[in-house]
């Protein structure tokens, strides 16, 4: 779980620092919240950007969030249906990982144009590897009684007293 956190902090950090008007990175004139609006975002998800909060930043830490409370006593309060759903979807993110880090070695993750600046693919890269991971881990958890965390159910088998 802490490593996925680790993984994913870098990419947190950068969205945070570019949605308050950070340039380091990327690409002179290149404009994120511009680029949300030319791409069809939501009017609410540019505001946020223009008001210095990255929905996908936000995302990330709320996969976070979900991921611990998979495997954090806190999460027993949780409805545990709702919580493996989430999870279970939320891994698609290592394929999505995997696929941005084989465009990057190969340079077909876009043109001499590319808005983003090549250390930041590997910030993308470890935080979409990262949390989907924990919670694909957070859920296996859950699903394999011999390692529930968060439920309170013991492992079939005989008790640690004798």
């Amino acid at each position: 779980m802490a490593l996925g956190i680790a993984a994913a902090l870098p990419y947190i950090a950068v969205k945070t620092y570019w949605a308050a008007g950070g340039r380091a990175g990327l690409a002179d004139g290149f404009d994120v919240a511009g680029e949300f609006t030319r791409n069809g975002a939501p009017d609410a998800l540019v505001w946020l950007e223009q008001h210095g909060v990255d929905f996908t930043a936000v995302l990330a830490l709320t996969g976070l969030a979900l991921a611990c409370a998979l495997v954090r006593p806190w999460g027993r309060r949780l409805p545990r249906r709702p919580l493996l759903v989430l999870a279970c979807t939320g891994t698609v993110l290592v394929p999505y990982g995997l696929l941005t880090a084989l465009l990057a070695l190969t340079g077909d993750g876009g043109s001499a144009g590319t808005p983003i600046t090549g250390w930041i693919a590997p910030a993308g890269v470890g935080a979409f590897l990262g949390i989907g991971t924990a919670l694909g881990v957070g859920a296996w958890s859950h699903l394999h009684p011999e390692h529930r965390r968060t439920t309170g159910a013991r492992a079939a088998g005989p008790s640690p007293r004798g």
